[in-house]
């Protein structure tokens, strides 16, 4: 294969993508329960949002303005208002506003929302399409209080006629909000009824005419951080600058998929899940005047109070969003967040809090327990702190912020006894777990592993060598101890922690599947335990139980003992990936791809039901730590990407699933240099096309190839190479170091034989139970692949394979050829008389020969 080839490759690959400056990403449009489905426009200083059902309510930060805000329609003349809830049946999702679309008897209405990225105001237009005139009756309920548990008192509203529009007024603290139009044509008076059951205002809109058939409106609500400031000039000034307002957040989407990690392959909706999971990221960017700027984890009703979900500061999630940020090269902002995280560390203590009320900068938080009360996040906080000093190189960072990495360490130590080298949690503190006390868990004292690793880095790099080498002991030490404390010989399972009078808790939890990669546990240990989670006891088809169904704590619907978090999931999909289990990996993985289409378009909901897919009680509907979750297993996972700012370096081992023909990586970040990686795959053959518009770089190229396979060429840029072949039971990794020049690069990789999986992937509709094969376990040893699997009883359970070898035999499974490279393999049911339909373990062997063997 010649150096010219790859040109060719590029050339096809980024007119398949589009150039990144005409890159667009998709809308995303809904007519599925539309009345049910969540909504939320955000800017980094408001936020609108709600389901219809219950009404919208609007935020500028940190007051809530109004909630319950919902429209009806009549014709004008008319005495009769119709719901618009009962007309609702489209929602267009954007990355800058949202339009719903009401559909009457003879007309129909586009309400668009949206808020701009730097104001604190929302602004609600509405175009009528009609024959006759349509009035619009508007309905909400003034608040104009602080986020819980901040509270005030006084609040009044009243009409002001100059500014067509109610201003609700707080005069304690001099803030206003002001709800207005231009449009309003009749208004509820304001007035002390004793027979008012309510204080719940609204008004009559009459559109404008802009065609012979079409009118639009548009409602403005804006808060004034001062009672002087006239209400009507913050109206004037929003319908002043409306087009400039809504041309900057278009700008501000567009900048944010130009300058971030952008992914095209060649299933569209994986495009979308990614492309929406850095949206949604990006949304979660939160200044409140009081306190600052930071990432909030999440977006929810407020319910029965004032507390917007997770619309305000959680440590824990913005350091699962720094991940996050710095896989796709956000590197300011991830700064940006760590140093709001260190900005509010005990000063005392080194302990980092948990979370922090919007309306904080209002009311005395240390008197309520919510903010340092969770001692992982400490542990955590060391971890990623060094984790971003190592993908941007950036030491002066670390330099300028040593006294609070040394001061989180010292509070890690605290808590961790010289009798066993672990940490242990106070009683008055929590693990990671909320809903139980143990005495210690494996999670945190996984984290203290990673965290002396971390801390050693920086401690290194910024001169403090002796510190280094004592959090190195320390790491050494705890190795030793987890060995030692944690492991269940007889359910060959890890133990979750320990009750204060030392008793092991054994309930087979998942989330600590990370210690997998911290080689804690000998190797045979490790594929046990990866056997076991890769079952149906912990997989669903939309991802990985906390708790497994045969715990006895397990309960489907609970928050924490049997419920499916797309974190976790995600998480235990980049633990199989790097464990070398790639087939397992990508069948978890893409299980969570369709959690963004179950409620908010393009966000991921919290949490799911262990048993039926279906999002689960408490969940809420845009969960920060969902999307990033996501974001984060794509590129280190999937792609296998991993910069290395310290040393100018990148490691990409892509795990192409054997469908995909071809992938195209743009914007990938490095302190000193841009690339981008085209990536096109044959059944024998790996085609690497590379961009680099900086310096030199070395890149340690580890793609996955066929299992089985053998590597018989190599070279770059038309020059032979030196390559190998690292074997694990379940994946073949061919390794090449690439030294990258300025400009473009090509390497080429030839292959034969192997064997390659392509797995079914249930889409579950909702109430659905788990339909698909969970592989636990797959060998390859002299041309026959051996599986373990567990399967539905009561069904045929298929999948495909794909080879240049041929099937001389199998055993447990029946096959038959789609094509001359292509078999599709079927499971017969298992189901006996007596048995409950359900999973059942089975195994099955398939024997392969070379094409022309006898």
């Amino acid at each position: 294969m010649k150096h010219s080839f790859g040109y060719l490759l590029w050339f096809l690959l980024a007119t398949f993508a589009g150039a990144p400056a005409e890159q667009s990403i998709s809308n995303l449009s809904t007519d599925a329960s539309a009345a049910q489905r969540f909504v939320a426009v955000h800017g980094q200083r408001a936020v609108l949002m709600g389901y219809s059902e219950q009404g919208l309510e609007a935020w500028a930060y940190p007051f809530q303005i109004f909630s319950g805000y919902r429209v009806g329609f009549q014709s004008q003349g008319a005495t009769s208002e119709t719901d618009g809830r009962m007309l609702l049946r489209r929602v267009n999702y954007s990355p800058d506003s949202i339009t719903r679309v009401y559909i009457g008897p003879n007309y129909i209405v586009y309400e668009k929302l949206f808020v701009p990225i730097d104001q604190p105001a929302v602004i609600i237009s509405y175009e009528v399409k009609a024959p006759q005139p349509i009035d619009i009756v508007v309905h909400f309920t003034p608040v104009l209080n602080l986020m819980w548990p901040g509270a005030l008192g006084g609040q009044y509203a009243e009409w002001n006629p100059t500014a067509s529009g109610y201003v609700i007024s707080e005069p304690s603290t001099g803030t206003s909000a002001i709800v207005a139009s231009p449009q309003i044509v009749a208004h509820d008076q304001v007035v002390n009824n004793t027979q008012r059951l309510d204080n719940a205002l609204g008004f009559t809109l009459r559109s404008a005419a802009v065609t012979k058939d079409s009118e639009t409106s548009t409602v403005f609500i804006a808060l004034n951080s001062s009672e002087k400031k006239d209400a009507s000039t913050s109206v004037r000034a929003l319908m002043e600058h409306l087009p400039d307002l809504e041309s900057q957040s278009r700008a501000h989407y567009m900048d944010l998929e130009r300058t971030t990690l952008h992914i095209t392959t060649s299933d569209e909706k994986v495009n979308q899940a990614i492309a929406w999971a850095n949206i949604a990221l990006d949304q979660t960017w939160v200044c409140t005047p009081e306190i600052g700027c930071g990432t909030v984890a999440g977006y929810g009703p407020s319910r029965n109070e004032r507390r917007p979900q997770y619309d305000w500061f959680f440590a824990g999630d913005g350091l699962v969003a720094v991940q996050a940020l710095l896989a796709v090269g956000q590197y300011s902002r991830a700064r940006e967040e760590l140093e709001f995280i260190a900005k509010y560390q005990d000063k005392k203590t080194g302990m980092v809090w948990h979370e922090l009320s919007q309306s904080a900068g209002y009311i005395d938080w240390s008197k309520y327990p919510y903010m340092f009360v969770h001692v992982d996040i400490t542990f955590d906080y060391l971890a990623i702190m060094a984790r971003y000093v190592s993908v941007t190189g950036d030491t002066t960072f670390a330099n300028d912020h040593w006294q609070s990495i040394n001061a989180a360490y010292n509070y890690c130590q605290s808590i961790v006894r010289p009798s066993d080298h672990l940490p242990h949690i106070p009683a008055d503190k929590e693990g990671s777990n909320e809903q139980a006390r143990p005495d210690d868990d494996l999670g945190l004292s996984s984290a203290w592993i990673t965290a002396t690793a971390g801390f050693a880095e920086l401690a290194n790099l910024t001169g403090h060598k002796q510190d280094a080498d004592e959090a190195l002991r320390a790491n050494q030490l705890a190795h030793t101890a987890i060995a030692a404390n944690y492991w269940d010989s007889t359910h060959h399972f890890w133990i979750d922690g320990h009750t204060v009078s030392g008793q092991p808790i054994f309930t087979r939890r998942s989330g600590a599947n990370s210690v997998i990669l911290q080689n804690v546990f000998s190797a045979q240990q490790n594929e046990e335990l990866l056997d076991q989670l890769a079952s149906a006891q912990f997989q669903t088809d939309w991802g990985m139980r906390s708790v497994a169904a045969d715990s006895p704590i397990f309960n489907p619907y609970s928050y924490a003992t049997g419920s499916v978090f797309a974190l976790s999931s995600t998480s235990a999909a980049l633990t199989f990936w790097k464990a070398h289990r790639p087939d397992a990996a990508f069948s978890l993985w893409s299980g969570v791809l369709p959690l963004n289409t179950l409620d908010s378009l393009g966000h991921l909901h919290e949490v799911l039901a262990g048993n039926f897919y279906h999002q689960q009680l408490e969940s809420v509907p845009e969960q920060t730590w969902s999307s990033a979750g996501l974001l984060d297993a794509t590129i280190r996972g999937l792609l296998g990407l991993d910069v290395d700012g310290q040393h100018n370096e990148i490691k990409f081992a892509p795990h192409l699933p054997a469908q995909w023909t071809s992938i195209l990586v743009e914007n990938v970040r490095l302190p000193r240099t841009w690339l981008s990686f085209a990536l096109h795959q044959t059944d024998n053959s790996l085609d690497l096309e590379i961009k680099n518009t900086g310096g030199p770089v070395k890149i340690l190229f580890d793609p996955q190839l066929p299992l089985g396979a053998r590597l018989m060429e190599t070279d770059i840029d038309g020059h032979a190479a030196n390559s190998e072949i690292r074997h694990f039971p379940e994946e073949d990794q061919a390794h090449v170091l690439i030294e990258a020049p300025t400009g473009s690069s090509h390497c080429h990789l030839h292959f034969v034989g192997g064997i390659s999986l392509i797995l079914n992937h249930p889409q579950p509709q909702l109430g659905d139970t788990s339909a698909g094969m969970k592989i636990k376990n797959l060998k390859w040893s002299n041309n026959v692949l051996a599986i373990q699997a567990d399967v539905i009883s009561t069904s045929n359970n298929s999948f495909w394979l794909r080879s240049s070898l041929k099937i001389n035999g199998s055993k447990g499974i029946a096959f038959r050829p789609i094509s001359d490279d292509t078999y599709q393999l079927t499971v017969p049911p298992l189901m006996e008389k007596e048995d409950h339909p359900g999973y059942k373990p089975a195994e099955f062997e398939v024997d392969f020969v070379e094409p022309n063997s006898h």
